[in-house]
C-alpha cells in the first residue's frame, strides 16, 4: 500500500486575481495609455515637422544656388510648350542631376509625356512632408479648371494612364485679385516672387525675409476643406487645379488665396474670403498637415511655420515681392 505525501501548506489556500481586481488593473493600464498616446502623437508630430522644414530649407538653398548661377530664381512656369515645372530647373541642385539627364526637355507632352514617366514616377522625398497622409502617386489631369474637367485625365495612345509623384511645396505664381479686391477695394494685385521669366533678388523689393518663395500646398490629388485630415467626398468637383499640376515634374505653382469659414458650394470656384488664411482649403490655399499650421520658406532662405492664426491680410502681405505692404505682427 503507498501512502500519498501532500505539500506541506502555510495554512492558507493559494488565490488569484479576482474579475473586479483585474478590471481595475485593466481599467489603469487603459488610463496610462490615453495619457501617453497625445505625447507619443505630439513627439512624431513634431519630428515630422522638423523634417518638414527641413524639406523647406534645401529647397531653397537649391533656389539660392540656381540664382547663383543664373543671376535669377527659376519661373514659376518655366516652359509651358512642353509644360513642366520650376522643380526640373532646381533638380542639379537638389543632387539630382542623374533625374535630370532622365527628363526628355524636348518631348511634346513634357512632364506628362509617356517618354517622361520614369522620372515623373521617381519619388523624390525631399518634395514630400511627412506628415501628408496622400504620399502617393496621382493620375495627371488635363485641366485645371474646376467643374467636371476635374475628372479628364491625361493617357498614352493606348488609353493608359499618365502618373507623377505629387509635391507638397509649391510656389504661387499669382495672387488672388479677389482676396485683395476684399482687403483693399480698388487696389490691384501684386507680384509673387517668381512672376517673369528671370525673376530676381532686386525685384523683391518688400525684403527677402519679409516674402515667401516656397509654401506648403499639400494632399492632392484630395480636395481638404478646413480641419487638417478632413478630405472632401469622391463627389465634390470643387478642387481647382487638380491633378496636372500636382506632379512634382509640372506647374506647381498655384493662385494663392484667403477664404471664408464657409463650406465650398457644389461644382463650383471656391469664392475669396478674409476670414482664413492657413490650412483653410488646398484648392487655392497655403495648406499643410500640421495642426499648428503650414511651412513655408521665405526669399531669404529662412523657414517658419505660418500658423492657423495668420491673417489673410499678412499673408496676401507675404506672398508678394513688391506690395509695400506692413505686417501686422
Amino acid at each position: 500500500m503507498h501512502t500519498m505525501i501532500r505539500p506541506p501548506t502555510n495554512g492558507s489556500p493559494r488565490r488569484g486575481f479576482t474579475l473586479i481586481e483585474l478590471l481595475v488593473v485593466i481599467a489603469i493600464i487603459a488610463v496610462l495609455i490615453a495619457l501617453l498616446l497625445p505625447a507619443v502623437q505630439s513627439a512624431r508630430e513634431a519630428s515630422r515637422g522638423l523634417q518638414c522644414k527641413n524639406n523647406l530649407k534645401q529647397i531653397a538653398l537649391a533656389a539660392h544656388n540656381y540664382h547663383d548661377v543664373n543671376n535669377c530664381f527659376p519661373s514659376a512656369r518655366p516652359s509651358s510648350s512642353p509644360q513642366y515645372g520650376h522643380m526640373v530647373a532646381l533638380l542639379p541642385f537638389l543632387e539630382q542631376g542623374v533625374l535630370t539627364n532622365a527628363f526628355n526637355v524636348s518631348l511634346s507632352g513634357g512632364f506628362a509625356d509617356p517618354g517622361n514617366q520614369t522620372a515623373a514616377n521617381t519619388n523624390l522625398s525631399v518634395l514630400l512632408c511627412p506628415s501628408n497622409p496622400n504620399q502617393q502617386v496621382i493620375r495627371l489631369r488635363k485641366s485645371s479648371s474646376t467643374g467636371r474637367s476635374y475628372g479628364a485625365f491625361i493617357t498614352d495612345a493606348e488609353g493608359r494612364n499618365m502618373t507623377g509623384w505629387v509635391c507638397d511645396y509649391w510656389v504661387n505664381h499669382a495672387i488672388s485679385s479677389a482676396t485683395i479686391a476684399l482687403l483693399s477695394p480698388g487696389s490691384a494685385a501684386p507680384d509673387p516672387i517668381l512672376k517673369g521669366t528671370t525673376p530676381r533678388m532686386a525685384m523683391v523689393t518688400d525684403g527677402l525675409s519679409n516674402t515667401t518663395l516656397f509654401l506648403e500646398h499639400a494632399g492632392y490629388d484630395k480636395h481638404y476643406v478646413k480641419g487638417v485630415g478632413w478630405p472632401m467626398p469622391d463627389t465634390d468637383l470643387t478642387l481647382d487645379q487638380p491633378g496636372a499640376w500636382g506632379a512634382w515634374l509640372g506647374w506647381c505653382a498655384f493662385m494663392v488665396q484667403g477664404y471664408s469659414n464657409s463650406p465650398p458650394p457644389t461644382n463650383a470656384s471656391t469664392p475669396a474670403g478674409t476670414a482664413c488664411a492657413i490650412n483653410c482649403n488646398n484648392s487655392q490655399g497655403v495648406f499643410g498637415f500640421h495642426p499648428a499650421g503650414a511651412n513655408v520658406a521665405m526669399g531669404d532662405g529662412s523657414v517658419r511655420m505660418f500658423t492657423t492664426g495668420t491673417t489673410v491680410a499678412n499673408l496676401m502681405a507675404m506672398v508678394s515681392r513688391n506690395g509695400g505692404e506692413i505686417v501686422q505682427e
